[in-house]
């Protein structure tokens, strides 16, 4: 397995990632093991994107998206990843507004607050990529 290494800066979403992330919640917890806190830490990419672009296409573990009634919800894939020493996890929605240069990343605590990040912040993130 290779790891790509990409960097970029926190920045606040649509504000729909804790709503998301709590819809999917079982689903994450039967895959991952444990259910993520309700939130995505969002990463705009700065650079080249080929990298991560071809890794985010290639593999990742689906997640199935729940059913519910009058709702149409994509699969999710989601890649081992690396925060500052943080085990967390990259998510894909197959239904996503974002592109390739945004990350959004979900772990089982509050990433801002265990790594004191606020929007602007440089971070650097170690995708797993099968």
């Amino acid at each position: 397995m290779a790891r790509v290494k990409v960097r970029g800066k926190v920045f606040s979403g649509l504000g729909e990632g804790g709503f998301y992330v709590s819809i999917y919640s079982k689903s994450f917890k039967n895959v991952l093991g444990f259910t993520p806190y309700p939130g995505t830490l969002n990463i705009k990419i700065d650079g080249d994107l080929s990298e991560i672009k071809r890794c985010l296409e290639s593999g990742g573990v689906r997640v199935e998206p729940p059913r519910i009634p009058g709702v149409k919800l994509g699969a999710v894939r989601v890649y081992p990843a690396w925060l500052r020493g943080v085990n967390v996890y990259v998510v894909r929605p197959d239904i996503t507004v974002y592109k390739y240069d945004v990350l959004e990343v979900i772990a089982n605590v509050y990433l801002r607050g265990l790594l004191g990040l606020s929007d602007g912040d440089e971070v650097e993130v170690e995708v797993e990529c099968r």
